[in-house]
């Protein structure tokens, strides 16, 4: 299975448009040490040649670019993607679909809640309705079109994304990881991007796995009070902190294979090179997910 790095940051990128905090201004200075980000997808293959993605930020249109295995075929519009699968109905997980809407070539896959939230009550969203289907959680679903890359959805904390709060309540399907197995191999790459705990049956998921691309929005609990007094701490928006009590780090410190971290925000120093939350998250193994990142499991 070959995975590229589409986008690493969370919504917004890096940095974020409306954002003054002192890593955006860095990044906005084109400090080296501080490099411009997308927002997050992967993108996967079986073979090389034709992929999925994982997400579709607001920021495909230049991922796709920046990432010559995705370009259309020369003198055609065969794009090659087979699928697209949501872990939420977060846009900016999902809005990167709008801007694909010209070309339904390709397949959207998402739990029924996702699916619901956003053609129910978003208009625009309809055109991609003759494509999408939903998938119920635990059950295999084919991405490629050889059937190699498997596919199941397994349910972590649900968070209701704004734009839905008063219209749909939270249920299993909300928030959901995703486990993709080559079965040739049979190795394993789980992708949770939004992750508001860690309870028993998420982390026997990250162990089962041979890579893991884990939340890391916020580096500490009260990491967005300190530039903006009276804004949420991290658990209460629905993402499990870097460090401190019930937070990531040592957890994933201590599985099997490789951990990266995933959808950063603007403001988490892990997004400056050499910083010491950088280097205190990379002494214990644990890596941080950058665009254009490629691995081969």
């Amino acid at each position: 299975m070959r995975i590229r790095v589409l986008g690493s940051c969370a919504g917004g990128g890096l940095p974020q448009w409306n954002c003054g905090g002192a890593i955006a201004v860095r990044a906005r200075a084109k400090d080296p040490d501080v490099p411009l980000r997308g927002q997050p997808s992967l993108a996967i293959s079986a073979d090389g040649e034709r992929w999925s993605l994982l997400n579709a930020s607001p920021d495909i249109r230049d991922q796709l670019l920046a990432f010559p295995s995705l370009h259309p075929r020369a003198g055609s519009r065969d794009v090659p993607i087979d699928s697209v699968l949501l872990t939420s109905a977060e846009l900016d997980h999902a809005i990167g679909l709008l801007v694909l809407r010209e070309a339904l070539s390709y397949q959207v896959l998402s739990t029924r809640w996702v699916r619901d939230g956003l053609l129910e009550h978003n208009a625009a969203w309809r055109l991609l309705e003759p494509v999408w289907a939903t998938v119920p959680l635990d059950q295999p679903i084919a991405l490629d079109r050889d059937g190699v890359l498997e596919a199941r959805l397994f349910p972590v904390t649900p968070k209701i994304p704004p734009f839905l709060k008063g219209l749909a309540k939270p249920a299993a399907e909300t928030t959901v990881g995703l486990r993709i197995t080559d079965t040739r191999s049979g190795r394993r790459l789980v992708f949770a991007p939004g992750l508001g705990s860690l309870d028993a049956a998420t982390l026997a998921e990250l162990e089962a796995a041979d890579c893991r691309f884990v939340d890391g929005t916020f580096f500490s609990e009260d990491e967005l009070q300190v530039m903006r007094p009276g804004a949420p701490g991290a658990t209460a928006m629905g993402h499990i902190p870097i460090t401190g009590p019930d937070s990531s780090l040592a957890s994933l410190a201590e599985l099997p294979g490789r951990s990266l971290y995933i959808h950063m925000n603007g403001t988490n120093p892990i997004l400056v090179a050499g910083s010491p939350e950088a280097q205190r998250v990379l002494r214990t193994g644990v890596e941080i997910a950058q665009d254009g990142l490629e691995i081969t499991l």
